[in-house]
């Protein structure tokens, strides 16, 4: 397992699925981070632009750990690498799913709505768990090309 393309492939999701939550003003800024953090402080995140870092470490700590979790999958089958379109869906409704159930756990969120059903799916979906499959995917068939080459 390449950990710094792991690492790399968090953090692009991480970025990419916040970019898309405040544009679409589903997760306004800063507030995403406060409530981010609320999940470990409490309602007391909502009360000082303190909590905005903890939330953006939380948030990128949540989407490095995600991605290292599934580039070690991919390498133990190569499935991921030969079709992350797929599995790149299948893992971001999976990401979503357990965010529902941490948040819920943590009682940081309200039971979810159908239009926050279908935002969680596309955001979960589109604007993190491709992007992650994606970039490790590719890195891994460049990797495996330069070795085929360099034998």
């Amino acid at each position: 397992m390449n950990i710094p393309r792991a690492i790399a492939a968090g953090v692009i999701g991480g970025a990419v699925v916040d970019l898309f939550l405040i544009i679409v003003r589903a997760a306004p800024f800063p507030g995403i981070y406060q409530f981010i953090a609320s999940a470990l402080v409490g309602p007391v995140a909502f009360t000082s632009s303190a909590y905005i870092l903890l939330g953006l470490v939380m948030h990128f700590a949540i989407s490095i750990v995600a991605a290292l979790a599934y580039a070690y999958v991919a390498t133990r089958s190569r499935a991921l690498i030969e079709n992350p379109t797929l599995w790149g869906a299948i893992f971001g409704v999976g990401v979503m799913v357990v965010m529902q159930v941490v948040t819920g756990v943590a009682h940081v969120s309200p039971p979810p709505t159908v239009i926050g059903i279908v935002i969680g799916l596309l955001s979960h979906v589109v604007f993190f768990g491709l992007p992650v499959a994606w970039y490790i995917a590719l890195g891994e068939k460049r990797e495996t090309r330069s070795l085929k080459t360099a034998a």
